[in-house]
């Protein structure tokens, strides 16, 4: 038996046994939390190689090539190298795998893209552009496919003026039956392959103004359909960006190729709520030159025309498109179609009694892409002209 005075001595060393000995106390599962944080600090700094990547598109020039090497590299550095790491050593949560394998891959194609670019030399910048273009291209598509998953990305799909109606663009309407969104679609028959964009709020109910994006040589429908989805999905516009029949545009025998646009868009009236007052048709260099080849062929089918860069054709009958407006946009350092060509153009087509022309003259653009140019000068005019 025990003496009276050892137990309480005893009792509390009991206590602090079973304190000590206690099993401890499962924590919530951090997993998630760490791996959402982590993603949406990756998602800033992809964010941040997108626009510098897109300003390097805009802004190409052979003069320019070494220099503008060197900016992405301060700006981006390690960074690839770094998020690649990271993600392979990162475990999501079960119900994140496959956003994690998209995610992932749209990274790597993003690396290739800085990788292509940063390795080239000055010689062959028109073939580092195409490439790292065809990756940066592939890359976004994946990043589109998870926006609503990546809260710091998902207003680089929008205009800034546009971010606080993210939500209601992104709503679908119930029993929507058109398919909105983005689709790629191969050549048929009767027309080449097309990319396509129907804004994801889409109704029948209205009718929708359409634009005809047409790219330059050696591009393709669904790089440059991608200049013009912040607008479109910003302000409501349909986007097709058809693709030529060859590798580019059909200058001096058009019809073919016109016919294939033309085929497309009637398919697409069929399909969808279009506003036949507002086809509007633009495009880059080759595709600028033929938009006019468009606008003079069939100028009652379009609303307006909006050459980017490109060349007016000399034995294009203009006379018949004199009601149709057009804004000419060229680049006084363009390298590719020296802007005197422009001037001309502008000229021309005063010349033969168009009602409506309008030359824009960028003084530090070259020829290069269009985003920022299809933002601040031809989306602006389009509207302009249907208030």
């Amino acid at each position: 038996m025990l003496h009276p005075r050892l137990t309480p001595l005893l009792s509390c060393l009991l206590v602090c046994l079973r304190v000590i000995f206690m099993p401890l106390p499962i924590a919530a599962e951090p997993v998630q939390d760490d791996y959402r944080s982590i993603i949406a600090r990756q998602e800033g700094e992809v964010l941040r190689f997108l626009r510098a990547f897109e300003r390097v598109q805009e802004q190409l020039h052979p003069a320019k090539f070494t220099q503008l090497q060197a900016d992405l590299n301060q700006t981006i550095g390690e960074l690839f190298v770094r998020l690649r790491s990271e993600l392979n050593e990162l475990k999501p949560p079960p119900e994140r795998q496959a956003f994690h394998r998209t995610w992932l891959e749209a990274v790597g194609l993003l690396d290739t893209t800085h990788g292509i670019f940063a390795r080239s030399d000055q010689a062959g910048f028109i073939g580092a552009f195409m490439q790292s273009r065809s990756a940066f291209t592939r890359a976004r598509y994946l990043l589109y496919e998870i926006r609503l998953d990546t809260p710091v990305l998902h207003p680089y799909w929008v205009l800034p003026e546009a971010v606080a109606h993210l939500p209601k663009l992104e709503k679908r309407v119930p029993a929507q039956q058109h398919r909105v969104g983005i689709a790629h679609h191969p050549p048929s028959s009767n027309h080449g392959a097309y990319s396509l964009y129907v804004p994801e709020h889409y109704t029948p109910q209205r009718h929708w103004p359409l634009i005809i994006a047409l790219h330059g040589a050696g591009g393709a429908n669904d790089e440059y359909l991608l200049t013009w989805l912040r607008p479109a999905k910003s302000k409501g516009y349909i986007v097709l960006a058809p693709k030529s029949l060859g590798l580019t545009w059909a200058i001096e025998k058009p019809e073919p190729d016109i016919a294939s646009v033309t085929s497309t868009l009637m398919a697409l009236r069929g399909r969808y709520a279009i506003d036949p007052d507002r086809i509007l048709v633009t495009g880059l260099s080759d595709g600028g030159t033929f938009s006019y080849a468009l606008g003079a062929s069939r100028p009652n089918l379009f609303g307006a025309v909006a050459p980017v860069a490109g060349v007016l054709p000399p034995w294009l009958d203009m006379q018949k498109a004199v009601t149709l407006p057009f804004l000419i946009i060229h680049g006084s350092q363009d390298f590719i179609f020296p802007v005197a060509v422009a001037r001309l153009a502008h000229a021309t087509l005063v010349e033969n009694g168009l009602k409506e022309v309008t030359f824009t003259e960028l003084p530090e653009w070259g020829h290069a892409y269009t985003y920022s140019i299809n933002e601040t000068y031809v989306l602006p005019w389009f509207e302009r002209l249907f208030e």
